[in-house]
């Protein structure tokens, strides 16, 4: 398992070598953080030499986001597709409608008079979906890691795609209702996992290699499905 340390929330890979003498960083190709360290170096200087950096850590994270290619906002035109649980689905525009959003199963039905406040219909609907499907998800993976949250709820996380609160709640982003179930899981498992281990020491890793073996497939593929998806800040983590 490959050693990893965590400072204001950005989490370095730690690559040791007898060769190496001194510290180094860099963001590999992928975007994640490696810290270069020679064998026998100390944590606790690691932290400090680290923590020296995160200023240029920022600024070069924020630098390959602006050059990411993001996905333009939605139009809301019929048509246009939208994405719920990986699945596009088509938007529907109907100039009578019971409600102001509605989804069938197939399509994406949103009344023309509501086209205006139409990103906060789709949140509103995200959120409502959202609390009913993870709550069942949650319940079904809690199994798996041993560990069952007080809660479970659904809001704007900002950048995050979830959170555990000290009071045993999870948090989970709704925008994270627009990918694959397979990548959900992990974000899941992910924070129950925090449930029993609070901080991403190794105890924590080993939660996830024993609940969920591809979990650093899943977390790649959470990374590249994120620029394919409306309204997603650059920086998701």
């Amino acid at each position: 398992m490959s050693e990893t340390l965590t400072i204001d929330r950005l989490v370095f890979e730690v690559r040791r070598s007898p060769r190496r003498k001194t510290l180094g960083l860099t963001v590999d190709r992928g975007g994640e953080l490696v810290l270069h360290a020679p064998d026998g170096s100390a944590s606790d200087e690691l932290v400090r030499w680290t923590k020296s950096k995160l200023l240029w850590v920022h600024r070069k994270l924020l630098s390959r986001a602006a050059l990411a290619p993001q996905l333009a906002e939605p139009a809301f035109v019929s048509g246009e597709n939208f994405t719920f649980l990986g699945r596009n689905y088509r938007l529907k525009l109907l100039r009578d409608a019971a409600a102001a959003l509605e989804f069938d199963g197939t399509y994406f039905l949103l009344c023309v008079s509501a086209r205006a406040e139409a990103t906060k219909h789709f949140k509103a609907w995200y959120v409502r979906k959202g609390r009913e499907w993870l709550s069942r998800r949650v319940q079904l993976l809690s199994r798996k890691v041993t560990a069952t949250p007080s809660r479970v709820s659904v809001r704007d996380l900002g950048h995050r795609w979830g959170s555990c609160g000290k009071n045993g709640a999870l948090y989970f982003n709704w925008r994270l209702l627009q990918m694959p179930t397979r990548v959900i899981d992990y974000v899941i498992v992910h924070e129950l996992a925090h449930l029993r281990e609070p901080h991403h020491a190794p105890a924590f890793w080993r939660i996830l290699d024993g609940s969920l073996h591809d979990w650093r497939l899943r977390a790649e593929e959470l990374k590249v499905k994120a620029r394919d998806i409306y309204w997603c800040h650059d920086r998701m983590r």
